[in-house]
């Protein structure tokens, strides 16, 4: 009987996102679990199955995973998305790393107070990396941001570019070696059949801000009614 694995996150995108890239690009059968209650978070804690008490949580292999960062690579290294070269390895970290920074103000784009403010954001943030991310192409000359073969910098760079084109649809035109990678990767047949599924949750709204305040028992945002409501 062939695995399905198990994402278990709120629902919506949010840190789960990168996770689901990399099963889709490894043509891996997943399902969302989504965490839509105190208790429900209560009880996936109470498991045992998170070592930090965090989600997401990945269940896969006979394994639970946790941290998104170790999800990833998990999965790379699983379908051969991480180089065994050592200097090949180290600049997809690197470049890991750097999109981490690059994925934030994307992530955060949702809770900001108006659409301007978070465009603001988002352009500011393209500025300092969008560059940097072109010129690694540049340099490394093949078309991926690392050796001769897509590997998961390449997946988590198309990821979060994919978030900042759900804001701003023409932020690519400057940097048209990041636009020519960002349509490979989409259209390798495992992410583009991911894009097009019923899984792939919508662009993060107030609705998605709202569940998670639910969730977490937190306060929303200051800009939004009543944000104490859950606290």
């Amino acid at each position: 009987m062939k695995e399905i694995a198990n994402l278990h996150y709120f629902l919506g995108r949010g840190r789960a996102e990168t996770t689901r890239w990399m099963l889709a690009v490894n043509q891996i059968e997943f399902k969302n679990i989504p965490i839509e209650t105190p208790s429900m978070l209560a009880a996936i804690k109470s498991s045992g199955k998170l070592p930090f008490d965090q989600i997401p949580l990945l269940e896969i292999d006979g394994r639970n995973l946790s941290q998104s960062s170790a999800m990833v690579r998990y999965l790379a290294r699983r379908g051969k998305f991480y180089p065994d070269d050592p200097k090949e390895a180290v600049w997809c970290d690197m470049i890991a790393g750097a999109v981490a920074d690059f994925a934030e103000a994307a992530m955060q784009a949702a809770f900001q107070s108006t659409k301007e403010k978070a465009t603001s954001d988002l352009i500011e943030r393209f500025t300092k990396f969008g560059p940097r991310f072109e010129q690694r192409l540049i340099d490394n000359g093949s078309g991926f941001s690392v050796g001769n073969n897509l590997t998961f910098a390449d997946v988590l760079l198309a990821e979060s570019l994919n978030s900042y084109l759900d804001w701003i649809p023409d932020i690519l035109q400057e940097t048209p070696r990041v636009s020519a990678l960002y349509q490979r990767v989409i259209n390798t047949p495992g992410i583009s059949n991911y894009l097009k599924s019923d899984q792939r949750y919508p662009v993060a709204d107030d609705r998605y801000i709202i569940d998670v305040a639910r969730v977490l028992k937190r306060y929303l945002p200051a800009h939004m009614d009543r944000p104490d409501r859950f606290v």
